[in-house]
C-alpha cells in the first residue's frame, strides 16, 4: 500500500490549478465540469506535480468528505 493523497476539486473555474497545502492534501481547480473522467484527469495533474509517470498515481475514489482520494504507488 502506497501514501494516500487527499484533493478537494473546484469545478468550473477559470483557470486550472493545483495547490499543496502540505500533510498530503491538495486543492484543485478544473475548468471543466464534474464527469467520470475527473478521477483520470486528476491523475494527471497529480503525477505531473509530483514529478512521478501517470502509472504510479492510482484514484482510489472519493472519501466521506467527497473529496477524491489517489494512492501514490
Amino acid at each position: 500500500m502506497g501514501m494516500k493523497i487527499t484533493v478537494k476539486v473546484r469545478f468550473n473555474t477559470s483557470y486550472e490549478k493545483l495547490e499543496s497545502f502540505g500533510n498530503n492534501m491538495y486543492l484543485a481547480y478544473l475548468m471543466m465540469g464534474e464527469d467520470e473522467e475527473s478521477g483520470k484527469i486528476l491523475c494527471a495533474l497529480l503525477s505531473k506535480k509530483l514529478g512521478v509517470p501517470p502509472t504510479r498515481v492510482e484514484y482510489a475514489g472519493k472519501d466521506t468528505r467527497g473529496y477524491y482520494v489517489f494512492e501514490y504507488l
